[in-house]
């Protein structure tokens, strides 16, 4: 039976599972074929939600321990947004960049030749070896920035 998670992925699971003397499970490959197929930026909460439609015993620690035992096998990065993680699938993914709402938690993935051209030459003209990089623009989305923002009630002392 072929499952949703690409062969690639699985095996890079289970070379990093070996390596590191670890079992392989049916939680851990059923968390790695949701987390492939959802494709994007997906929360604990998130990926439990479509994990339980077919796997309701697997718990939120073992989701979020799998997320990290994937970011440590290179098939997902953690993305930090606020109080938020967020992870994303990254084999065989062109590097991209962020925009995110501070409203409502959209992300929005971008590519630049330009800002990373730019990048690599203020790099080079202060004698800096690039290794990696992350790019995170926070604002508002559309739909958020047409939404009038609510002013902070006062507290009582204030209208005194």
């Amino acid at each position: 039976m072929s499952s949703p998670a690409g062969r690639e992925e699985r095996q890079v699971l289970t070379a990093y599972l070996t390596r590191n003397r670890l079992k392989r499970s049916a939680q851990r490959e059923a968390i790695l074929d949701a987390f492939v197929k959802a494709g994007h930026h997906v929360s604990v909460e998130d990926l439990l939600e479509i994990v339980r439609r077919r796997h309701p015993e697997v718990g939120r620690t073992t989701i979020y321990r799998t997320l990290k035992l994937f970011k440590e096998a290179g098939l997902a990065s953690e993305l930090l947004f606020g109080s938020e993680a967020r992870f994303e699938p990254v084999w065989n993914r062109d590097h991209h960049d962020h925009f995110v709402c501070v409203a409502c938690g959209k992300i929005f993935e971008f590519r630049s030749p330009q800002i990373e051209r730019l990048q690599e030459e203020i790099a080079t003209g202060i004698g800096f070896a690039i290794e990696g990089h992350r790019h995170h623009i926070f604002g508002r989305c559309r739909r958020c920035a047409a939404r009038p923002r609510r002013e902070p009630r006062a507290t009582s002392a204030a209208r005194r």
